[in-house]
């Protein structure tokens, strides 16, 4: 382990430039912070480049017991140093620096029982870590984020995703044709939720086949081109709202899929 004492250490820098997309981008690199989180890296695939953390957090025998384990350079690094690598209001006092573990279409093991979660456009960086962690609990086999999609990557995402990214293949920046190909070579049924004459009450649909769940943007939906292609669903309300939440309703498809699977 090593004291890092400069904001203008090349690694600190490396740290900070992560904040921004283009960086992450770059680099193949993504900043996870947090003990759970990082108690959940390190014992998953991902390949951890560096740890940062502060004199404090040694006070916490979970995170010293962590540290002491943790299979990379180790940088403790004082209090206002790692503000300025953290973007939360009450920084947590560990940092990782990690690897992105996002893979292409064709890596994706498709089979009689996968499905696949499809993110058209979506923008809340909570939303997404919503529906990643609940992608997770229901068995999902991938997350296709296409393009327009905010990034993944970035820290309220990761955040919100409690460390379930770790446990569901990503492929990212995916165009719509790509996507159509992909589903169609390995015949996967398409369901969009959609407020259309044509939808099913989701609980009328049969989901015990190789299919897709297509997520549209919060504030336009799913695009034409891809509604053209699935088999449209909705969410009976028996309420006055005038609609969910993208990652509620997409949390009761996903749900409704699991039960009729297994239930």
């Amino acid at each position: 382990m090593e004291q890092i004492n400069s904001l203008s250490n090349a690694k600190v820098k490396l740290a900070v430039s992560l904040q921004q997309k283009k960086y992450r981008d770059k680099y193949n690199l993504f900043l996870l912070e947090g003990l759970r989180n990082a108690e959940m890296a390190i014992f998953s695939d991902v390949k951890i480049d560096m740890c940062f953390y502060t004199p404090e957090i040694l006070q916490n025998p979970r995170a010293e017991k962590l540290i002491e384990k943790i299979n990379c350079p180790a940088y403790e690094i004082p209090e206002h140093i790692y503000t300025k690598i953290s973007d939360t209001k009450s920084p947590q006092g560990i940092m990782l620096v990690v690897q992105k573990n996002n893979c292409a279409l064709s890596d994706l093991n498709i089979n009689e029982e996968s499905f696949v979660v499809i993110l058209d456009r979506l923008q809340d960086p909570g939303n997404i870590g919503t529906l990643i962690r609940t992608a997770d609990a229901m068995g999902a086999t991938a997350i296709i984020c296409l393009n327009g999609t905010v990034d993944i990557f970035a820290p309220k995402v990761v955040r919100s995703a409690m460390g379930s990214m770790f446990n569901v293949p990503f492929v990212v920046k995916v165009n719509e044709e790509d996507l159509l190909s992909f589903c169609q070579e390995n015949d996967l049924k398409l369901y969009a939720t959609a407020l259309d004459k044509q939808a099913k009450a989701v609980w009328n649909v049969d989901y015990k086949c190789k299919c897709g769940i297509i997520l549209g943007n919060e504030a336009n939906g799913i695009s034409d081109n891809l509604l053209s292609a699935t088999s449209k669903i909705y969410i009976p309300m028996m309420g006055n709202a005038e609609s969910l939440n993208v990652a509620v309703a997409g949390s009761m498809v996903m749900y409704e899929r699991q039960r009729q699977i297994n239930f």
